[in-house]
């Protein structure tokens, strides 16, 4: 167990995070019991460890071992056990410690940790450190309760992220291209997307007369196998929803005619209401 006296090695950990962490806004536990699908997918992505802890002790730092912490917040040493291990690329030892801040309430308490089951989404300790079992928080609010429901959530996410044919990345449009058919009302839109690793990843949207619009997302290079429009909360729709602007950048129209640049915005929309919105219960540079 650690002592008092081998604090200030550990606190070093808070040092570690970026500006960004530390100035990120703090989110109350309370509301990280809502937390959505894509607050879950965000956290995992930004971690290294996932780990169920279950706290074995909570001491309060204060003065010099409190530095930094914002107002309204308290700053806390956890030393916690081990329950399973959801995602590790080492070895963790069965206790481990971290940092985290939580907030004062109005009859100036934080909530009771000790005894609490919940899953941390970290990275490995100070390079160098002597602390075995050391971790850091991905972000500030990277502790989240523990529950099957949570448990399992991050479980699917990250079994789709790590499959050999996991959708990447996507980081907007790159190029749009309209095609009229014979018929009237009958045309197929193409977008495709740029991801990471430059892998191939395009949007069609194809209307019929008389029948419904139809869209699909294909990831590879053959884009007449689209896959059908992905189910909300899952890793496919997290990365089209999640992070495809709400509507197309002026530069994808450069050169084309105005009947192709209305087609190709009325058929983006239909994508994007297709998947629905993307709902954060916490702000996305947090993680």
């Amino acid at each position: 167990m650690l002592h008092i006296k081998t604090l200030a090695p550990v606190l070093a950990v808070s040092a570690l995070m970026s500006p960004g962490v530390l100035a990120q806004t703090r989110v109350n536990p309370a509301v990280q019991a809502v937390y959505t699908y894509a607050d879950v997918a965000d956290l995992a992505l930004a971690s290294e460890l996932v780990i169920h802890v279950k706290v074995r002790t909570a001491k309060k730092l204060k003065k010099l071992l409190a530095q930094g912490v914002a107002p309204g917040f308290q700053r806390h040493l956890v030393v916690s056990d081990v329950v399973s291990l959801i995602r590790s690329k080492e070895t963790v030892e069965p206790k481990i410690s971290y940092i985290v801040d939580m907030p004062i309430d109005s009859r100036g308490k934080t909530e009771k940790l000790t005894k609490r089951e919940f899953l941390l989404f970290a990275l490995p300790g100070r390079a160098g450190s002597d602390q075995a079992g050391e971790v850091r928080l991905a972000s500030r609010d990277a502790q989240i309760p523990a529950s099957p429901e949570a448990g399992n959530m991050v479980r699917r996410i990250l079994t789709e992220r790590l499959a050999p044919d996991a959708p990447p990345r996507v980081s907007g449009l790159d190029a749009a291209f309209y095609s009229e058919g014979n018929l009237a009302g009958q045309g197929e839109t193409q977008i495709f997307l740029g991801a990471e690793g430059n892998r191939p990843v395009s949007l069609s949207v194809i209307r019929e007369p008389e029948r419904p619009v139809q869209w699909r997302i294909s990831v590879g290079e053959n884009v007449t196998e689209g896959l059908e429009p992905p189910r909300k909360n899952t890793f496919l729709w997290y990365r089209l929803a999640c992070f495809l602007p709400q509507v197309p950048n002026e530069s994808l129209f450069d050169e084309l005619s105005a009947p192709a640049i209305a087609a190709i915005r009325r058929d983006y929309a239909t994508v994007v209401e297709g998947l629905g919105q993307c709902r954060r219960a916490r702000p996305l540079s947090a993680g």
